[in-house]
């Protein structure tokens, strides 16, 4: 009886066994396992495979692609899928799932924006800085052509005020600029700054070789203390001469001007030296000369007290009445007094 029974229950568990094996069920196996008290071979899909699936970790995906096994995480009787790139069917590890078709963002979300080398740069606003220059450049010339004085720096201004007005007309033509009128303000202020202060320039120019030209006396020779002497644009010197006490000699020079104008009388000059010595020129002690200008119809006074040396006959003064008068020239024979004296 007990042969008979242990027959059959080793005959039902090699039937539990077949079926396991053909539904892919493990408990099959097993049961047929516990049932018969052993495990048949298999050819890589049997005990010794589902004996690592149940004491060990997966195994990797080249012996399961070699052997035929299963993915742990499939449910039992279904297929592996396949591999996205078309490869052969891996199994995952044990949490894991196989990416689903369309758009992943990953473990860690979506990827943020990354500008590359050539990100977009927001255009600068307008450069309306040069037509606001011209403008500026070409008033401050346009006032200063005016003036004498000044009208050479008004010159430089102008040209100034042109070239930026011409820098603003080829930005606006570039679409850099906006104020294409203070360009055009620019070019004409400075147009009519440029031109004015050219003539304005020139006129210094005339005035100043006009004032500082050298003026020479209507004679080169000297004349007798006493006498006037005229130059060429109308101005009048006298100088008179007296011997004094105590061994001095003293000097009026009398400056009257005819010319119309204001006369510069800047560095006046006056010396003495006797004639036919060698001594030099006489010591100057004291004195007083002519003022820096001196009006149209004007007379001006000058005194001079000179040393005299022992045995001094005869004195020749020159005389320059300053600015840009040339010298003339007095004698006195200090042998005759003549007591004159200027008004």
């Amino acid at each position: 009886m007990d042969t008979d029974r242990r027959d059959d229950a080793a005959e039902q568990g090699a039937l539990r066994v077949e079926e396991g094996r053909e539904t892919g069920d493990p408990a099959g196996d097993s049961a047929g396992a516990e049932a018969g008290g052993e495990v048949p071979a298999g050819d890589g899909t049997g005990a010794d495979e589902r004996a690592g699936v149940a004491d060990g970790p997966v195994s990797g995906p080249a012996e399961h692609a070699a052997g035929g096994g299963t993915d742990p995480t499939a449910t039992p009787g279904t297929a592996l899928p396949p591999s996205p790139d078309g490869g052969p069917p891996v199994p995952l590890a044990p949490g894991w799932q196989r990416p689903q078709p369309g758009a992943d963002p990953g473990p860690y979300g979506p990827k943020p924006y990354l500008p590359g080398p050539y990100a977009w740069v927001p255009p600068a606003g307008p450069r309306n800085g040069s037509g606001i220059a011209a403008v500026i450049l070409g008033v401050i010339g346009a006032v200063l052509s005016s003036t004498l004085l000044l009208s050479p720096l008004a010159v430089i201004l102008g040209g100034l005020a042109v070239g930026f007005g011409i820098v603003t007309l080829r930005r606006v033509r570039r679409g850099e600029a906006r104020n294409r009128g203070s360009g055009l303000s620019g070019i004409w202020l400075g147009s009519v700054a440029a031109v004015v202060g050219i003539g304005m320039s020139i006129l210094l120019v005339v005035l100043a070789v006009d004032f500082f030209a050298p003026v020479s006396p209507e004679t080169d020779s000297a004349v007798e203390a006493g006498e006037t002497i005229s130059y060429d644009d109308g101005l009048e010197v006298t100088l008179h001469a007296e011997r004094a006490r105590a061994g001095h000699l003293d000097v009026w020079v009398r400056v009257e001007n005819r010319t119309g104008e204001l006369a510069t009388l800047a560095n006046s000059e006056v010396s003495a030296y006797p004639i036919g010595s060698d001594g030099g020129n006489l010591e100057q002690e004291s004195g007083h000369g002519l003022p820096l200008t001196l009006g149209d119809d004007r007379v001006a006074v000058a005194m001079y007290r000179f040393v005299l040396d022992d045995g001094t006959g005869e004195v020749e003064f020159e005389v320059s009445p300053g600015g840009p008068y040339e010298y003339a020239y007095w004698w006195k024979d200090l042998d005759g007094r003549t007591g004159e004296r200027p008004a």
